[in-house]
């Protein structure tokens, strides 16, 4: 009898560990700065020189949903350049890093050219690019 006892509080001890370790860990990135991260690209001409570009759209791979951001300032300095996701974007992404195919077309020679980047988000304290290009050169 004893033994049966014993033998089945170790069956629930087992149990109840495997139980929490399926369980999701809480989402605590630790301490976190107050600054807003932008992810961007540059669009150039074959000279390197900024081109204005229309028709721009960044889709999340992993979920097929287009990543929403606002328009940045349309100043001659941010000519060129697009926002593809910020931190308003992090929860869109897992904390391992989601392909996102960015997609634009040069308003001038209506080139469209695309690139996938990577960008991770989920728990972390601010969305980052894991791996592409910074800028995206048309012909």
């Amino acid at each position: 009898m004893k033994k049966s006892l014993l033998f089945l509080l170790l069956i629930a001890v087992c149990s109840a560990c495997s139980q929490k370790s399926r369980q999701a860990a809480p989402c605590n990135p630790g301490m976190c700065t107050m600054m807003f991260t932008t992810i961007g690209i540059h669009f150039v001409d074959n000279a390197g020189k900024p081109v204005a570009i229309k028709d721009f759209k960044a889709v999340n791979l992993r979920t097929n949903k287009d990543i929403k951001t606002e328009p940045i300032n349309g100043s001659e300095a941010n000519r060129g350049f697009h926002v593809i996701a910020t931190d308003g974007n992090m929860k869109e992404f897992t904390n391992q890093g989601d392909d996102v195919r960015v997609t634009a077309t040069d308003s001038v020679s209506n080139q469209t050219k695309s690139v996938t980047v990577k960008l991770a988000g989920g728990c972390a304290c601010h969305i980052s690019k894991v791996s592409g290009p910074d800028t995206l050169a048309f012909d």
